[in-house]
């Protein structure tokens, strides 16, 4: 269990590099358009590459969120029931977060293989930029899975 632990740790800490990497270049790019804009010539890549990094930065966001519990959630009605019954319904929410995860993993991975064109303004095959839907979606699953088998073996505390 402690590997599994150790493993999506890492898997958020990656993520998380990732997204301040990609927004801080999205932040340079949309910066260096606005001044080349006003006094050069406009950047004709910038706005697809931002738009691109939105995307990923949006999938691998989703993983962090989820790990960390900061989606939105109603316990309202959680909260209703007894100790015993709140931990069956949290497990239940991350089977059903794995299943949904697993059905959009396979449709995306059915979308990525359609993609044959190339990106408007870059030498990029689009496939490569909806790569973020696999990958976002499998680390999810992954941390759905973990996250169901902690609240399963997770000891009662006192």
């Amino acid at each position: 269990m402690k590997v599994l632990q150790n493993i999506g740790k890492v898997l958020d800490e990656i993520c998380g590099f990732l997204i301040v990497l990609m927004i801080g270049a999205m932040v340079i790019i949309t910066t260096a358009q606005i001044i080349c804009r006003i006094w050069f010539t406009a950047l004709s890549w910038s706005e697809e590459v931002t738009r691109f990094l939105l995307i990923w930065s949006t999938f691998l966001g989703a993983t962090c969120v989820y790990r960390r519990g900061g989606n939105i959630a109603i316990t309202a009605v959680q909260g209703l029931f007894p100790e015993k019954v709140q931990k069956v319904l949290r497990v239940l929410v991350h089977i059903v977060c794995f299943v949904l995860f697993a059905v959009l993993l396979y449709y995306g991975i059915l979308y990525c293989n359609k993609q044959v064109r190339t990106a408007a303004a870059l030498p990029i095959k689009m496939k490569y930029i909806y790569m973020c839907l696999p990958i976002g979606l499998g680390i999810c699953m992954y941390h759905a899975f973990v996250m169901a088998l902690e609240e399963i073996f997770q000891k009662k505390e006192a």
